[in-house]
């Protein structure tokens, strides 16, 4: 998975010790026998902050959403073992599995949106 991107970020805005806490918060969400739409979800989330910085985590959102919407989506900034997971999943995805998706979605966001609330303080200070 492909999350290096967005700890690089991470670091210097939560120390070491956050990054790690929200890293052992990552892999909580990641458990389970669903397991593999999940980390797929995060590589695509890591492959948009390498190309995109911060943004990308919307735009990652903001992408798995489009393809949940069964809508055309554009995605070549992501890896091509990422972008064929992240599609296979999503849309082999029977209605259970987007509500989940879209609540993991929810929660993924949340816990990003921590750190992007931090990096805007950063940046206007």
């Amino acid at each position: 998975m492909n999350t290096k991107a967005l700890f690089d970020i991470i670091i210097p805005i939560l120390g070491q010790t956050g990054a790690d806490a929200l890293k052992h918060q990552l892999d909580d969400m990641t458990q389970g026998t669903d397991a593999a739409w999940k980390r797929a979800i995060l590589a695509l989330v890591g492959d948009a902050v390498q190309e995109h910085g911060v943004e990308g985590i919307q735009i990652a959102i903001n992408a798995i959403q489009d393809i949940l919407n069964d809508k055309q989506v554009n995605i070549d900034w992501a890896d091509l073992a990422t972008a064929s997971d992240i599609l296979a999943h999503m849309q082999n995805a029977e209605a259970g599995r987007k509500s989940a998706t879209r609540a993991f979605l929810t929660q993924v966001g949340e816990v990003l949106g921590i750190i992007l609330s931090a990096l805007v303080k950063v940046l206007i200070r």
